[in-house]
């Protein structure tokens, strides 16, 4: 009997198709993984926006109740940073060429008796509360996704 030991062309073809769907199956994970990274980094951009955004209606309210007092209900603000604060404007903002952070400024109505905050106008005016809504946006994918938070700000110099 003589045999000769080799690798015949059958195994070749199965390590070969073995091999190559291994690395195509790396690249398409590499691939996706590079993908998420990307989105995940704009999400994080816009949470630290988010949280800049609520530090900026802080300060604007502690510099002067009339900074968010005067501001009109309902309509959409921008934040800008003007020499060594920060201010409310009209004008659109795009920050780092990507997001579009905005608040709106809404009016706040209590219960007299129970001084508990109303979800609609049936109240009394609270003039020393106003609900502020931060928004940061950015288009991803060929849509629009947001982050926003609510937060109610207090007159501190009554």
């Amino acid at each position: 009997m003589n045999r000769k030991r080799g690798v015949s062309v059958v195994e070749i073809l199965i390590a070969a198709t073995i091999i190559s769907l291994s690395v195509i199956s790396i690249a398409v994970a590499y691939g996706n993984f590079v993908s998420l990274s990307t989105q995940n980094t704009a999400k994080v951009q816009a949470a630290f926006l988010l949280d800049e955004g609520v530090e900026a209606i802080k300060t604007m309210r502690g510099e002067s109740w009339s900074n968010l007092a005067s501001t009109t209900a309902s309509t959409t603000y921008y934040f800008i940073w003007n020499t060594d604060r920060w201010r409310a404007t009209t004008t659109p903002v795009v920050v780092d060429t990507k997001f579009h952070r905005t608040f709106v400024v809404s009016p706040v109505y209590r219960d007299v008796a129970t001084f508990n905050i109303l979800p609609d106008t049936s109240g009394t005016l609270d003039a020393g509360t106003k609900l502020v809504d931060i928004t940061v946006a950015w288009d991803e994918k060929g849509s629009t996704t947001t982050r926003s938070t609510s937060m109610y700000i207090f007159n501190l110099f009554e």
